[in-house]
């Protein structure tokens, strides 16, 4: 078994290092990713309901994974088979703590849902909520439309497809018997008659279909009104400084139960890497046992990856701070690794277990 000090940013560098052709797609491939800021956009809105932060919008969604580091995770069900349970789709349900890292960095707002849709439903006017009913109701009928013209074509490619058929069995009739042409011609006759369809409903005649909206979109505040939604306090673990940290070294976090963990730390995107540690997060004076120690080390091995935990650097330590983070250098007082936050996050140490012979 061995335990060292980790420093997080060295591995980060030693895996950007990799060459691309060491992924599929063979020599030469060139894989880029978007850029931190892709784009001057607006702070997305989280909506938290029932203690839970979720996120209904793909847009925020593709946006986190590819500029923030946030993939997370789907929960809702797919209308085309909400009877299973293996892929899921919107909304993306967040950890607090990255609602909370996306808040202190200014990238999003959490919004209570249940306290502002009675809030915004009082303060429309009448005809707001006409226009409101109005839409959903022509939204109703361009469906229908839609679906009644769908019907009329496939209508016509079974006709077609029937009357070429017949056609064919006239034909192999009237070569088998020369006598039967009369009765091929009447039978050919009466079944090729297509029945003339009915007049098309015309938009006025057609009623709608009754539609539910799946957002509620159309409460939200305008970007040309006066001021944004303040953003409520989110309720986040005492494990938030090793995440905000790990967070702030570029590395993709996932929930870690599946492993014994708190995290599941992947130095990618997890469609592409594979997790290397399992973070676990101990308070700085809190006793760590060597029962969790050897269970943590032998279940991260045994599953291909090592053992990470660590901590936020308690206010009145005599760890010092510096401005590159961990060096290999020491205090001369307190023989201590120097240490500093990231944006986000406090001074965190943290420590890697490999257990070895496995």
């Amino acid at each position: 078994m061995i335990v060292y000090p980790f420093a997080l940013s060295s591995c980060r560098k030693r895996w950007e290092s990799i060459s691309t052709n060491s992924f599929p797609g063979g020599a030469g491939t060139n894989v880029t990713m978007a850029p931190a800021s892709s784009r001057d956009r607006p702070p997305m809105r989280i909506s938290k309901v029932g203690g839970r932060y979720l996120l209904f919008d793909i847009d925020d969604v593709m946006y986190l994974r590819r500029n923030h580091n946030i993939c997370s995770v789907f929960v809702g069900t797919i209308p085309q088979n909400p009877q299973q349970n293996v892929f899921m789709g919107l909304p993306l349900e967040l950890m607090p703590e990255e609602a909370q890292v996306l808040v202190e960095k200014k990238v999003a707002y959490v919004a209570d849902d249940v306290a502002f849709h009675p809030a915004r439903l009082a303060t429309m006017d009448e005809s707001s909520r006409r226009a409101y009913v109005q839409s959903l109701k022509n939204q109703g009928k361009r469906m229908q439309m839609a679906v009644i013209e769908s019907n009329k074509a496939h209508s016509s490619k079974l006709r077609a497809k029937s009357k070429n058929k017949k056609t064919k069995e006239a034909k192999e009739q009237e070569n088998s018997s020369t006598g039967g042409d009369d009765e091929a011609d009447e039978g050919t006759s009466l079944f090729d008659s297509t029945p003339s369809s009915g007049p098309s409903k015309l938009p006025s005649d057609i009623g709608g279909y009754v539609l539910t909206p799946t957002t509620s979109s159309f409460l939200l505040p305008s970007p040309a009104d006066s001021e944004p939604e303040l953003s409520v306090a989110v309720d986040v673990p005492v494990s938030y400084p090793l995440f905000a940290h790990l967070h702030d070294r570029g590395y993709y976090i996932m929930p870690g139960l599946r492993f014994g963990c708190d995290y599941n730390i992947y130095p990618g995107d997890p469609l592409r890497f594979h997790s290397h540690f399992a973070g676990v997060h101990f308070g700085w004076d809190e006793e760590i046992t060597m029962m969790d120690l050897v269970g943590g080390g032998r279940l991260a091995t045994n599953v291909k990856k090592a053992y990470l935990f660590g901590g936020a650097v308690a206010e009145g330590s005599n760890v010092k701070s510096a401005s590159n983070g961990h060096v290999e250098s020491h205090g001369e007082e307190n023989k201590q690794p120097r240490l500093v936050g990231g944006p986000v996050a406090p001074p965190v140490r943290t420590f890697c277990l490999e257990w070895a012979g496995m």
